[in-house]
């Protein structure tokens, strides 16, 4: 086998991984809302549907280069805006209201709807590989790198913040965050952008008094004693849950909080039916699956062939592992509770396609891991790389590369 013949295989690690976890997704979508008195059978359906079209958009982005998607960052985030703009001033027969919060955009008559904010998270990584891979030492500088970066990510996640959305726009400052330290950014630009971001979330905490509630429910000493039928409610519950599957488990679809007592069951809250059902086994299990994709992923990025796969496998493994932490911690009570979907578990439509595409960017990057810049997939269209990427290496890339 020749040389160049090797990165033309993905990594089975991820692929396999990623399957067993939306193998998982569809036991526990079915297992969840089969207690639905009118439809059980409709999420399931739907979920599995999402699921087909999210494979079909996983190899589509795994056998597309992943050069050649770089040309189109700017016009995808472009797009991103306007759709986050609209989905909160559009019309109403546009922009769906759900509990309060403006998040969907539906499809004229077709019976799907679009969530602006998933597709954010792809589309930024996307931009800001594409950005920070060009700028080299200049990302050091204040006004030609903290200054851009933050009004791009204080932009984009102000738009999903307001919708409101926190918990996505924690996830949406994560991969800012990580991509911008791996592109070489100065660590005082970096303590001070996490300054101002613990100030604007703290802030945002104190006006909303939902979000107080959360924090206060998370600090009770016992949130079983702190109102357990108000704003302890939802971590209780889960709580309960997670605590009486025990060591192994009650058994499939035997969890006794999906009936009527844990919100959001299929959703944000779908890890604690997995935990009373397959007990701390199961829970221990699908942790180290994630830690898996972290594993492999990393290992992608750190042995990408140029500064813009790298960044871009860093992107999509930190959006996965950290979205599935923040899931995990806010119904186990490690965290203050905050609502996003567990990746490849959740049931979701634009999310879990979303999702898989952006697995597919990875395992393509996968695909020329080792391999030298000359193998690497030919951007003779690209607008920025005209010269050898290895010029444009991340400054802490390059030096995590010569320690090992």
């Amino acid at each position: 086998m020749s040389r160049s013949r090797r990165f033309e295989r993905p990594d089975y690690w991820i692929l396999a991984v990623v399957g067993i976890l939306c193998t998982i997704g569809v036991l526990m979508v079915f297992s969840s809302s089969g207690v639905d008195a009118d439809n059980p059978t409709y999420l399931i359906n739907r979920h599995v549907q999402w699921l087909v079209l999210g494979s079909i958009a996983l190899l589509v982005t795994m056998s597309v280069p992943y050069t050649r998607w770089r040309r189109y960052s700017v016009p995808f985030i472009g797009l991103t805006l306007i759709l986050l703009v609209l989905v909160l001033v559009g019309p109403s027969f546009i922009s769906e209201e759900v509990n309060g919060s403006k998040r969907w955009l539906s499809l004229g008559n077709l019976p799907i709807s679009l969530q602006p904010s998933e597709l954010a998270k792809l589309a930024f990584i996307l931009y800001l590989a594409d950005w920070c891979s060009t700028k080299g030492d200049k990302v050091r500088n204040f006004s030609y790198g903290l200054l851009p970066f933050g009004i791009m990510m204080g932009l984009l996640g102000g738009l999903v913040f307001i919708e409101p959305d926190m918990g996505t726009t924690l996830v949406i400052f994560s991969i800012g965050v990580t991509i911008f330290f791996v592109s070489g950014a100065a660590l005082s630009h970096m303590a001070l952008g996490l300054l101002v971001a613990v100030l604007t979330f703290a802030m945002a905490a104190v006006a909303a008094p939902y979000r107080m509630d959360r924090v206060v429910a998370f600090f009770a000493k016992d949130p079983f004693d702190n109102d357990p039928l108000g704003i302890s409610f939802h971590i209780v519950q889960s709580l309960l849950a997670i605590g009486s599957g025990g060591l192994t488990g009650l058994g499939l679809g035997a969890s006794r909080q999906k009936f009527g007592w844990l919100p959001e069951h299929s959703t944000d809250a779908i890890f604690s039916v997995w935990g009373q059902e397959m007990g701390f086994i199961g829970s221990v299990l699908m942790i180290m699956l994630f830690l898996v994709v972290a594993w492999r992923g990393y290992r992608v990025a750190r042995n990408a062939p140029d500064g813009f796969g790298a960044l871009l496998a860093t992107g999509v493994t930190t959006w996965v592992i950290f979205q599935s932490m923040l899931n995990i911690g806010a119904v186990s009570g490690a965290i203050p509770f905050t609502g996003v979907p567990l990746p490849f578990i959740s049931y979701g439509g634009s999310s879990l396609v979303i999702t898989m595409s952006a697995i597919g960017l990875l395992l393509n990057i996968s695909k020329y891991s080792n391999s030298p810049v000359s193998e690497a997939p030919s951007p003779s269209r690209s607008r920025v790389l005209k010269i050898d990427p290895r010029l444009k290496a991340r400054p802490v890339m390059a030096e995590y590369r010569e320690r090992h």
